[in-house]
């Protein structure tokens, strides 16, 4: 029934509906650039750093789930199960990792959608912008051919459930500050073990006619270092900042904004580059863990630190 349902969008694509091809291609690609990444990072350092806290939390928690599901079920891309799925453009060489859940999904519910939830009491047009990009990113992974309906479906539904964990995660510890101790500990255990599970767990091993693996499942396993390196780093990040960088209580919004607009540069180049520059050092693993634990990091460390630090002049911090 999913096959079907992709081989019908399929028709539309490449009959009536083909004008929408290029929209929904760039949809997709646009919900995994910098650019959601952006707006949850202005969130929080220039608006409301619990609740952008809480938006990055979710995400990175999202992104743990995604990763687990895609090495649980191994599920194969519809193009390798049904041979008549043909992908639009360059989408099938784009689309990697296993296929249940949507990653993509994962990124827009986690980012787009904890934005808009933000944004509903400030502007609540701007809100229905980002939540419509959340459905506009699930029905374009159909509408492109490189995702089924469960498996966009499940990458909203299960992000959505940790950004309600991460929620209430917030809330438990916000009552009882020395409780932080047990979401350190109990976030690195997890995340250890994970790690040891997707080294050593049994992958599926289909081979082509001649001798070369289907699908790889080492390249397969290193889309999930990203969601590891993000999670671990988050609650190391959260722990630290929760004590030591209340960077809203020592700057004015304004300034914030003016730290913020410089720290976006090396944020927007972090995740452009950052991935392929630990893997021809090191290994794809070790890149995906480093670009997102990294970026974390100087997003929830460095430059809160920087704010505290910082002393801007009487003309830019409205003194003068």
């Amino acid at each position: 029934m999913d096959i079907e349902y992709l081989l019908f969008l399929q028709n539309l694509r490449d009959g009536a509906l083909a004008w929408m091809a290029p929209i929904a291609d760039w949809a997709s690609k646009f919900a995994i650039s910098y650019w959601p990444i952006v707006l949850a990072c202005l969130i929080y350092w220039v608006f409301d750093r619990q609740k952008g806290k809480r938006i990055l939390g979710g995400f990175g928690l999202g992104m743990l789930a995604n990763g687990f599901l895609k090495l649980c079920f191994c599920v194969y891309r519809p193009w390798i199960r049904d041979a008549r799925v043909l992908p639009y453009g360059d989408s099938k060489v784009a689309a990697t990792g296993y296929s249940f859940p949507s990653g993509h999904s994962t990124w827009a519910t986690g980012l787009f959608g904890g934005c808009g939830a933000w944004m509903r009491k400030h502007n609540k047009i701007l809100s229905g912008i980002l939540f419509f990009l959340v459905a506009l990113t699930m029905f374009s992974r159909n509408f492109l051919g490189v995702h089924t309906p469960q498996d966009v479906v499940i990458g909203f539904l299960s992000t959505l459930c940790m950004m309600f964990l991460i929620n209430k995660m917030e809330d438990w510890t916000d009552k009882n500050p020395e409780r932080d101790k047990i979401v350190l500990w109990a976030g690195l255990v997890l995340c250890a073990g994970l790690v040891m599970f997707y080294t050593f767990k049994p992958y599926p091993l289909d081979y082509l006619s001649d001798g070369s693996l289907l699908v790889d499942p080492a390249k397969m396993r290193a889309d999930s270092f990203e969601g590891i390196g993000f999670i671990s780093s988050y609650i190391v990040c959260r722990y630290f900042e929760r004590r030591y960088f209340n960077f809203d209580q020592v700057m004015e919004w304004k300034d914030r904004f003016i730290v913020a607009c410089v720290a976006l540069v090396p944020v927007c180049w972090w995740q452009t580059n950052s991935v392929s520059l630990f893997e021809n050092l090191v290994s794809r693993d070790f890149g995906k863990f480093m670009c997102f634990g990294g970026m974390v990091f100087f997003v929830m460390i460095f430059v809160p630190w920087i704010m505290t630090k910082i002393h801007l002049p009487k003309t830019l911090n409205g003194n003068s």
